[in-house]
């Protein structure tokens, strides 16, 4: 569940430009996105998919909304210098989650350039601190493993997606580990993400309702958060068998 921030209005910084974007794909959007928010090491990608894994979990954090709907993201990456890191159940680059590197990935944009839901988020932070929150993910995946096991969670997940009558992780207190991730990278700068948690069952929606609705608390340290989002699917449909875009 997610508590209440108190703030009277969502962040303005974070936009929704669906209008520019809605009838293409996200090519032109990560370009002028990562541009808009002044290049790209250290921002957070967020991904709203409409495939079978993806639909499965929306739908999961569910529970973490009062309104109980489908969350609208998916996924979550660091964009680093070159490229994306991720722990994803299923990786579109075609990479094993190696124990060893704590199941992180690296990747491209490209890899979602089709999905109907994406958006890029900013933290405010120095060019040190920003190549410390990447280093996080690209050279020390097993700092903190024994509070971010990251390998571990996706096989909790994977039985979720694959097995029936499996129990929510979320409701076990079991990360989603794409999301996880984040929130580790961001510990080197001593900053918390998702101040709206009421414990560390990390999932997209929490950072993106912390970069919504926690504009006050991360002002007080001094930490602004922008963002751009493309939304073409509110309402989490489900695609059929052999389609790949929500067009």
């Amino acid at each position: 569940m997610l508590r209440h921030s108190n703030s009277a209005e969502q962040n303005p910084d974070v936009k929704d430009v669906t209008d520019t974007y809605a009838e293409e794909d996200n090519t032109r959007f990560f370009a002028e996105a990562t541009d808009q928010l002044g290049g790209p090491r250290a921002l957070i990608g967020l991904v709203g998919a409409c495939d079978l894994p993806g639909v499965a979990l929306r739908r999961a954090q569910s529970i973490l909304r009062w309104d109980r709907r489908p969350s609208l993201w998916s996924h979550a990456f660091l964009v680093v210098d070159d490229g994306i890191r991720e722990v994803t159940l299923h990786s579109r680059a075609g990479h094993f989650p190696e124990p060893a590197d704590n199941a992180i990935t690296p990747g491209t944009l490209d890899l979602y350039e089709r999905d109907p839901n994406v958006a890029l988020l900013k933290v405010s932070m120095s060019d040190e601190e920003a190549a410390a929150v990447a280093h996080r993910a690209v050279k020390e995946p097993n700092l903190e493993r024994l509070r971010y096991d990251l390998f571990e969670a996706l096989g909790f997940w994977q039985a979720y997606l694959w097995t029936r009558g499996t129990a929510n992780p979320l409701e076990q207190g079991i990360p989603m580990a794409a999301s996880a991730l984040i929130e580790y990278c961001f510990e080197a700068i001593q900053l918390d993400l998702t101040p709206g948690a009421n414990d560390r069952n990390s999932a997209p929606e929490h950072l993106w309702n912390g970069a919504r609705w926690w504009t006050d608390a991360f002002g007080e340290f001094g930490r602004k958060i922008e963002g751009r989002a493309v939304i073409r699917d509110r309402h989490c449909r489900v695609l059929g068998p052999g389609e790949t875009t929500w067009k």
